[in-house]
């Protein structure tokens, strides 16, 4: 039986091992459960954020660093990501499901300890019925601060794990950890519209993407912007299924933003400073991938849409 949470744990034990290389700070709660600061009160690093995007989706994948080049001037670093049970690995760990506390105090979890806890309020295990059994949890956040004892027991006790074996791995935005993981964010976002327009991505045998690495600010609200411009912007999805030619017809200009997003072209800084912060007043479809290919091993045939939008990219990276 496949594991994420098993996995993870191999990823968090080569984190422990040697965090001082990492960049990484190790934190024994109150109630018992392991915190690993990966870049608020710590610089982190390129392997730290390696770890942390991989433990992201139960080690269920390749993940490489590579280069997204802008323009003559400037390139990036990238993340690049490749999937063969994209359901399990995207919905079933890596998106940003579980809602934990309440009010102005809740953050939203990631990760493999999601399906641990299937919670009810996580709805997105409706693309997938996966549930994991270990003894141990690993729980991904990326939030401005740091969960207390009162959250972290409420993962724990959802998880039916001890204390000692639940483990946070924890970054925010403004971070290399931070922007990597949601840039890898890529294949997830891919499930998640197809679930929306009505494409069973169960039939999705294998997948990729790429997508830049933001540059990060101390500016909370840019490093936002720009790490969702990536995705949206610069990210590229290629995609095997087994399907029919015109399921995949009818469905692919729907994955991307250029031909679904009803703001197509605007920052994402602009666009969640409008919305008051809230994910709740965001059309959904602005949360869409740059440019999708989709092979179907049925037919043999091609499916394009999208693009990679370097305009956009160059406003929101430079400026």
């Amino acid at each position: 039986m496949i594991s994420l949470n098993k996995y993870a744990k191999k990823l968090v034990d080569q984190i422990l091992e040697d965090p001082d290389r990492l960049g990484v700070e190790v934190h024994k709660m109150n109630c018992g459960v392991t915190l690993i600061d990966m870049g608020l009160h710590c610089r982190g690093s390129w392997q730290a954020a390696l770890l942390f995007t991989r433990a992201s989706i139960g080690d269920l994948g390749v993940v490489n660093l590579g280069r997204f080049k802008l323009n003559d001037q400037y390139s990036f670093a990238s993340i690049e990501m490749h999937v063969e049970q994209p359901l399990i690995a995207c919905m079933g760990s890596e998106i940003a499901g579980w809602k934990l506390g309440k009010g102005e105090y809740a953050m939203i979890g990631s990760g493999p300890a999601r399906a641990l806890a299937h919670v009810d309020s996580d709805w997105y295990f409706e693309m997938t019925d996966y549930k994991d059994e270990c003894e141990h949890a690993v729980l991904c956040i990326q939030d401005a601060r740091f969960p207390d004892d009162k959250i972290a027991m409420e993962i724990a006790n959802a998880c039916h794990t001890k204390p000692e074996n639940t483990y946070l791995l924890f970054a925010p935005s403004t971070c290399i950890v931070g922007t990597m993981q949601v840039s890898a964010r890529m294949l997830e976002q891919t499930c998640h519209k197809m679930f929306e327009k009505q494409f069973d991505a169960g039939q999705m045998i294998m997948v990729r993407g790429n997508a830049p690495i933001a540059p990060y600010v101390k500016d909370e609200d840019k490093t936002f912007g720009r790490i969702n411009d990536a995705l949206i912007y610069g990210s590229e999805v290629e995609a095997w299924v087994d399907a029919e030619d015109d399921a995949i017809e009818e469905v692919i200009d729907k994955l991307v933003g250029k031909t679904s997003s009803p703001v197509y072209g605007e920052l994402f800084e602009k666009i969640f400073l409008e919305a008051g912060k809230d994910f709740f007043y965001i059309d959904h479809d602005v949360h869409s991938v740059g440019k999708i290919q989709i092979h179907n091993i049925n037919t043999g045939r091609a499916f394009s849409a999208g693009e990679i939008n370097y305009e956009a990219l160059e406003r929101s990276f430079l400026y």
